[in-house]
């Protein structure tokens, strides 16, 4: 299963913020380093929600499933001619 675009964003957040954190103390100044901080705090924050977001997804998309599933699966048992 993939992820979806709130769990994307939450990432690229947390890899620039990470990138701008490790640049910023070693060639660009304190600046980049209070970006890459706001953009850690803010990968952090959004993750829970982004987690959340994905597991209603996937519980929307099995239940999905499930339902086609059990047709299925009893329309093969109407064709095979047993009894339920």
């Amino acid at each position: 299963m993939g992820a979806n675009s709130q769990q994307g964003w939450a990432l690229l957040l947390f890899v620039a913020g990470f990138t701008f954190l490790v640049a910023g103390f070693f060639a660009l100044g304190p600046l980049f380093s209070i970006l890459g901080l706001v953009c850690l705090v803010a990968s952090v924050a959004q993750a829970p929600r982004a987690w959340r977001a994905g597991e209603q997804a996937r519980t929307r998309e099995q239940a999905a499933q499930g339902k086609a599933g059990a047709i299925a699966t009893n329309r093969s048992r109407d064709m095979s001619g047993e009894d339920v």
